[in-house]
C-alpha cells in the first residue's frame, strides 16, 4: 500500500479489494486513518469501514472503534460527524445495542429532513449488513421498517432515496446468490429489486434505471420467472439505446437478454444476444478489468458456444 498518498486513493483501492479480501481491508483501516488531511475524506472512509466491518465481517465492535478514531480526528466537522454517526447507528444495530443506536442516529440528524428519514437511511444499510452475515429473517424486517418510515413520500432531494435505491440493490445482490431460498426470503428478492428500480427513478440518472432494469431481470431469472425477467432485459436495452449508451452498458445490457431468452428456450433471440456481445467486448471501458470477457465467456458456456 506504500504507493498510495491520499485518502481517496485508498478508499478506492478499498473498494476494489474487499470482496476478495475484507479481512485484508479492515487490517489497513489504521493507515488509511493516517492518511486523512481533510474533512471530505471522512464520509468516504467512514462508508468503507461500516460496509467492510459490517456487511462483510460482522465485526461490529472493531468498526465502531475504528469509526470513533474518525470522530477525533482535528479535521472533522459537524457535518462529517453526523455522517460517522449514522454509520455508526448501523454498527449499533446489528450489533444488538439498540440504546446505542437510538443515540446514534439522533446525532446523525441533521434536521434538514424528517427524522423518519434519517433513521430509513440508518436501516436501509443496517438491512444489507445483517443480510451479509445471513441474519435474512433480521434484513427483511429490518428493511421493510426502513420503508415504512418514509411511507414512500420522501422529497425528491431527501437523500434517503439514495440510501434506499443502492441497500435494496445491494439486497437483491445478495439473495440472488442464496441457494434454496425459502419463501420469504424470495419475497425480499423481488421486494428488493423493484424498490431500487422505484427509488433509482427518483435518485439516479437514466443509467441508475437501467442498472436497476438488469438487476431486475437478474433476480427474475433468479426467481425462475424468465418471462418478467425477458421484460426488464428489454427494458434496460431500450434505455441504453435512447439514451447513447456506451459499449459496456450494452455488452450487459445484451448478456441480460441472452440470460433471459435461454431461461424461456429461445436459442436464436439469445444467440444473437451473444452475438451483440462479442462486437461490443473489443470498446468495453478497461476500467472494468477482465469482467467483460469473463462474461461473455459465461453466457458462450451457458449457451454451449
Amino acid at each position: 500500500m506504500s504507493e498510495v498518498v491520499t485518502c481517496k486513493e485508498f478508499v478506492g483501492r478499498g473498494w476494489r479489494d474487499h470482496a476478495q479480501d475484507a479481512a485484508g481491508v479492515l487490517a489497513r483501516f489504521e493507515e488509511g486513518i493516517g492518511l486523512v488531511v481533510e474533512a471530505g475524506d471522512l464520509p468516504g472512509l467512514a462508508g468503507l469501514i461500516t460496509h467492510v466491518a459490517g456487511e462483510h465481517l460482522g465485526r461490529w465492535a472493531a468498526g465502531l472503534e475504528l469509526l470513533e478514531q474518525l470522530v477525533k480526528l482535528e479535521v472533522c466537522g459537524e457535518q462529517e460527524r453526523q455522517a460517522i454517526a449514522r454509520s455508526q447507528a448501523v454498527l449499533r444495530f446489528c450489533k444488538g445495542d439498540l440504546g446505542g443506536y437510538e443515540s446514534a442516529w439522533r446525532a446523525g440528524h441533521s434536521g434538514e429532513h424528517p427524522e423518519g428519514s434519517t433513521r430509513a437511511r440508518v436501516l436501509a444499510v443496517a438491512a444489507c449488513a445483517l443480510a451479509g452475515q445471513a441474519r435474512l429473517p433480521e434484513a427483511l424486517a429490518t428493511f421493510k421498517d426502513a420503508l415504512a418510515m418514509i411511507k414512500g413520500d420522501a422529497a425528491a432531494e431527501d437523500p434517503v432515496n439514495r440510501a434506499i435505491a443502492i441497500s435494496a440493490n445491494n439486497l437483491a445482490c445478495e439473495l440472488e446468490e442464496v441457494a434454496a431460498r425459502t419463501p420469504d426470503q424470495d419475497a425480499l428478492l423481488e421486494l428488493a429489486a423493484n424498490t431500487a428500480r422505484r427509488f433509482w427513478e427518483v435518485a439516479g440518472t437514466w443509467n441508475n434505471v437501467q442498472v436497476a432494469e438488469y438487476r431486475l431481470c437478474m433476480s427474475y431469472l433468479a426467481l425462475g420467472r424468465p418471462e418478467s425477467a425477458l421484460e426488464h432485459a428489454r427494458a434496460a436495452l431500450e434505455l441504453c439505446e435512447a439514451n447513447g449508451a456506451g459499449p459496456t452498458d450494452l455488452l450487459f445490457a445484451q448478456e441480460a437478454l441472452a440470460r433471459a431468452n435461454h431461461a424461456l428456450g429461445r436459442a436464436e433471440a439469445a444467440s444473437a444476444a451473444r452475438d451483440a456481445m462479442v462486437g461490443h467486448l473489443p470498446d468495453a471501458d478497461p476500467s472494468w478489468g477482465d469482467y467483460p470477457k469473463e462474461t461473455l465467456a459465461k453466457i458462450q458456456a451457458l449457451l454451449g458456444t
